[in-house]
């Protein structure tokens, strides 16, 4: 038991000694870490503040970047792009002319100081010098039994209905009225000219007519326009038995004839020798009327006679006859 006594006072002894070498070793690892090791590295503001540069950080994207489209789609896409803008130009300017055609400007009053130029005819040449004429030097008169420009090369086609007559006329006061200086129009018949007093005398002939049925027009330059007659050659019983065809009203006469030909020709109880000779239309003339007519009276027939009558549209016929051994078709006339 005395054995035991000693042990312990010489572990207590040792763990004595052993505490301050813990301490001395502490205090130098310390010593160590805070002169010993070198000192932390400066911070990226601190570096950027002593130099004063600016900070710059490299950005990474999050996907894949997008290939560049190829040639062909670029240049389609600017095609696109282009036909776009094009049509809502065209869009634009055709509102543009339709406001314009609707609300033409004021037109100046007739100065009497200046020079009175009488038109006479609504025809292709007096339209034309109408289009072209600078109202505001003159005073013009137009005077004219038709008040109307009637496009006459689509005649024919008014004739079996493939184009309304009212889609090849334009009436003349809506050209006057978009002329610069006013010009006045007067729907009557020049009855007799006087060159020495310039003076023209003018007659109503329509069939309403007022208290006041004729008059004179003082000119100082006058233009006739008023085309030709239609021509007989002498040859009787054409204006008594045939249609000309040269304005409006004829077109009209000939499709009313053509109509009534065939609704006769379908009658019940018609003869086989009635039926050919109401089926058969005689052309008079090769030129270019004629051609466009007769074509038009094959077509008509081709296409809506067959689907509405169909059962005398087989017995149809034309006959186009002309003196000179060649047609003038209407390709080959200016």
């Amino acid at each position: 038991m005395a054995s035991t006594p000693r042990a312990l006072a010489a572990i207590g002894r040792s763990s004595r000694l052993a505490l301050p070498s813990r301490v001395a070793s502490k205090s130098f690892s310390t010593a160590t870490g805070n002169h010993l090791l070198p000192s932390a590295r400066p911070t990226v503001a601190t570096r950027l503040a002593a130099t004063g540069r600016v900070a710059f950080r490299r950005s990474y994207a999050d996907k894949a970047p997008k290939p560049k489209p190829g040639k062909l789609r670029t240049t389609f896409r600017w095609a696109w792009r282009l036909t776009y803008l094009s049509a809502a130009g065209l869009v634009g300017y055709t509102c543009y002319i339709v406001y314009q055609d609707r609300h033409p400007q004021p037109q100046f009053e007739p100065d009497p100081s200046k020079k009175t130029l009488v038109i006479l005819g609504t025809g292709w040449g007096s339209v034309a010098l109408l289009k072209k004429l600078d109202t505001e030097n003159y005073n013009v008169v137009v005077v004219s039994p038709r008040n109307y420009f009637l496009f006459t090369p689509l005649l024919p086609s008014c004739t079996t209905g493939t184009i309304e007559h009212r889609s090849i006329m334009e009436p003349v006061r809506a050209i006057l009225r978009h002329k610069k200086a006013a010009v006045k129009f007067y729907e009557a018949e020049a009855s007799s000219i006087d060159p020495d007093k310039k003076v023209l005398k003018i007659v109503d002939n329509s069939e309403i007519k007022g208290a006041t049925s004729e008059t004179e027009i003082p000119y100082d330059m006058l233009v006739i326009g008023v085309g030709a007659e239609n021509a007989t050659f002498g040859i009787p019983g054409v204006r008594e038995h045939s249609c000309f065809l040269k304005e409006i009203g004829d077109a009209q006469r000939i499709r009313k004839k053509i109509m009534d030909c065939v609704e006769t020709a379908a009658f019940k109880g018609q003869t086989s020798e009635e039926i050919d000779r109401l089926m058969h239309m005689v052309v008079v003339g090769g030129g270019p009327t004629g051609v466009e007519f007769a074509r038009e009276l094959q077509d008509f027939f081709e296409e809506d006679i067959k689907k509405l009558v169909p059962e005398i549209s087989p017995r149809f016929k034309v006959t186009l006859i002309e003196a000179l051994p060649n047609f003038c078709l209407p390709s080959q006339s200016s």
